[in-house]
């Protein structure tokens, strides 16, 4: 007979194993968890912005980014304006002074009260985009650098670490315990390792060390002062520091990247320091003696920060325990920033990104020089607009183009003056001698999206000629809301035997007289408001547009009579292993006498050709790869369409293509057909479904994608069902 069971020898088995886990940290003791677990249910009365219905606070911060030659040049990287300001003065510096000002209803908001870059005019505005550590230990997620990380003092927290009771010491005369973290899952990207010290008597944190190591070792500190008065811990020092270790490793500043690390094959004696950021808060006080200001913005710069005298900093500096001495040989900065001409370097980087090239006074419009559909062949062209090097307050914008094939000029002649700088309010005159697609429904408010070449454009057949002139009214109503009004009248001529027939008469030619009324919400998008306008710092969902349009017939002798509404949302779930999922629904209704070429499609993006290969194009971003083009029409419509992103796949260094799983689906219906004459078209009453799937970013920004068509309107042939195109992200 055994001496055990095989029931004991597994339970003595585990048990082992249990033991063994908890003597390497790997298990926690049960009173670690439940220490952790109370800390957690007493953090909404020790975190300052749950504790305190409103507060304010002044903070002092410079930040410093260094890089000796070796470890910002490399084969492979873009010779960038920042990396090469780098490479000659070994350093980029800037300091920040601000008040934070908290209250229930608004939330935590940074007015930026004086800022300075040496060797620029004024900062780089998008620097203050970048989140480089939480100013709130309590935060969840916590982020450094623009990433997020699970907080350990969260609820998601406590299912990814394990915590260790360690040694007690005293903090600010008050004894604190010290609680040491690290995840549970090693691969976790998101994952952090470091230490609490907590008040054993209040169960705060009184200090929080964050930590990740990697390619980049980084180390986030907060320190915490004991309030006798508020019976809270202040968060009064924070630190932040990314060095280099083992592989390089590129990063991006104001879109500019840069390379740190030592590359392989090459042994450095010192690990250099490549970030280092340094907070000081003071001053705090239970109630706001300024002014919030607007709501809805996380960080204001203010006009007054940008102008203040070098002797303004001295007291700031001796706070944070520098000396003038050492900032002063930050100042040798400015000669090789002004040589190199770096600012109008990253300005032009700046406009580059939305599509223009500024020329003195002058951006061209990067998007009108060269286009390709199947009226115009060939459409060259060149446009632009002036800017504030001009005038402040006042533009002059407009394009001219030609087609190579139908022999014509388009243009466009617009002028703006801003009558609110505050709400940045433009009024807008308009007059556009142009084609445009049957049946494109556009929102006034959609953000600028550049891109070498426009995929779908290359596919359309089916244009309409107009005139139209018109004034409009930009303006943000609030930071999270862009509105504009229009008011316009259009001309518009065919290009195909198209007639509308409402009545007993057909129109091959007619006029409208419009009225639109546009806007876009981003609820949860946080803003910021520079000396130069507002910016998105984060990018929040959902996003919601929609949009009124009102035809009024013998109004400046227009022809018809109609209403359109238009509305459409999207939602993005991102992931932690940058997997993201997309959702977006879009809908559209019109009743009255619309003629065709404004009504609604699906977004088609199916070359009406016979084979596959024919069909071979480029593939859109939101559109229905197998849906031929002209196919359908609609004068009430919904589209849905889902897409899910995978991690990108780390072949090599070169080449990290990304798998895309698409579906989509539309559904409407028109009535009166009749009324459309000259066109052969079918209805989406019984919806439309295709699926796929894109393999991007192969070589050079393109890939390739694959696509079906099924349910009710798959086609009898099977390979008319079916799509194959290339795809094209690139970023600038």
């Amino acid at each position: 007979m055994y001496p055990f069971s095989m029931k004991q020898f597994l339970t003595l088995f585990f048990f082992l194993i249990t033991i063994t886990s908890l003597a390497q940290n790997r298990i926690p003791f049960p009173e670690d968890l439940i220490l952790m677990k109370e800390i957690l249910l007493k953090s909404p009365s020790n975190d300052i912005e749950q504790a305190l219905d409103k507060f304010q606070y002044k903070s002092y911060e410079n930040l410093k980014i260094t890089g000796d030659p070796e470890a910002i040049t490399g084969p492979g990287y873009k010779k960038t304006e920042l990396r090469k300001t780098l490479k000659q003065t070994d350093v980029f510096f800037a300091e920040k002074t601000s008040t934070y000002l908290y209250t229930e209803e608004y939330g935590l908001k940074e007015q930026i009260t004086g800022a300075d870059m040496p060797g620029f005019d004024e900062p780089v505005y998008p620097i203050y985009n970048i989140n480089f550590q939480s100013v709130n230990a309590y935060h969840s997620p916590y982020i450094i650098f623009d990433r997020e990380f699970i907080n350990p003092i969260s609820e998601k927290g406590i299912r990814n670490y394990f915590y260790q009771k360690k040694q007690d010491s005293v903090i600010d005369g008050r004894p604190v315990t010290r609680i040491d973290f690290q995840p549970i899952n090693d691969r976790n990207p998101s994952t952090l390792n470091g230490s609490f010290y907590v008040d054993k008597e209040t169960k705060a944190l009184a200090r929080a060390v964050f930590s990740n190591t990697g390619k980049l070792e980084v180390q986030a500190i907060h320190n915490f002062v004991y309030e006798e008065d508020l019976k809270l811990w202040f968060h009064t020092e924070r630190f932040l520091s990314i060095k280099k270790e083992k592989d390089k490793k590129e990063l991006e500043l104001f879109g500019a990247r840069f390379q740190v690390g030592i590359e392989k094959g090459k042994k450095k004696e010192n690990e250099d320091l490549y970030v280092f950021l340094k907070a000081i808060n003071y001053d705090l006080e239970t109630s706001l003696k300024q002014d919030y200001g607007r709501p809805g913005l996380i960080k204001e710069v203010l006009e007054e920060s940008i102008t203040k005298p070098d002797n303004y900093w001295t007291e700031f500096r001796v706070r944070a325990d520098n000396t003038n001495d050492e900032f002063a040989s930050y100042k040798t900065i400015d000669s090789v920033v002004i040589a190199t001409n770096v600012t109008q370097k990253l300005e032009t980087l700046d406009k580059f990104k939305v599509g223009y090239y500024p020329v003195g006074f002058f951006d061209i419009d990067l998007k009108y020089l060269v286009k390709y559909n199947n009226y115009e062949a060939f459409r060259l062209g060149i446009g632009g607009t002036t800017n504030e090097k001009l005038f402040e307050n006042l533009r002059f914008g407009g394009y001219v183009a030609y087609g190579t094939k139908d022999k014509k000029l388009k243009f466009n002649v617009n002028t703006g003056y801003r009558l609110s700088k505050e709400n940045n309010t433009w009024l807008n005159v308009f007059y556009t001698d142009d084609i445009n697609e049957f049946a494109a429904e556009s929102f006034l408010t959609d953000a600028r999206v550049y891109s070498l070449f426009e995929p779908r454009l290359v596919n359309i057949p089916t244009f309409y000629k107009y005139r139209e002139v018109g004034t409009s009214l930009q303006q943000r109503l609030l930071p999270s809301v862009l509105s504009e009004v229009s008011l316009s009248r259009k001309q518009i001529d065919q290009t195909t035997t198209y007639a509308f027939q409402p009545g007993s008469d057909p129109f091959d030619q007619y006029t409208l007289s419009e009225l639109k009324v546009g806007a876009r919400w981003s609820p949860y998008s946080d803003y910021m408001r520079t000396p130069k306008g507002y910016e998105e710092t984060t990018a929040g969902y959902p996003v919601f547009s929609a949009q009124l349009t009102k035809g009024f017939k013998d109004v400046l002798d227009a022809d018809f009579n109609y209403l359109k509404v238009s509305a459409k949302g999207a939602y993005t779930i991102v992931q932690s292993d940058k997997s993201r999922t997309e959702f977006s629904v879009e809908g559209h209704y019109a009743s009255g006498e619309v003629p065709l070429t404004h009504l609604f499609h699906a977004y088609p993006n199916a070359p009406n050709k016979e084979t596959i290969f024919k069909r071979f194009s480029v593939a859109g971003r939101r559109s229905f790869e197998t849906m031929f083009f002209n196919e359908f029409f609609s004068d009430r419509i919904a589209i849905g369409q889902i897409k899910h992103e995978f991690a990108p796949f780390k072949i090599a260094s070169f080449l990290q293509p990304e798998l895309v799983l698409i579906s989509r689906y539309a559904i409407g219906n028109l009535d009166d057909k009749q009324q459309h004459l000259n066109v052969d078209f079918q209805t989406l009453e019984h919806g439309y479904l295709e699926s796929g799937f894109e393999l991007n970013k192969l070589l050079y920004g393109f890939g390739i994608s694959a696509a079906y068509r099924y349910g009710a309107y798959h086609l009898p042939t099977f390979e008319d069902n079916i799509s194959l195109k290339f795809t094209f992200y690139l970023e600038l």
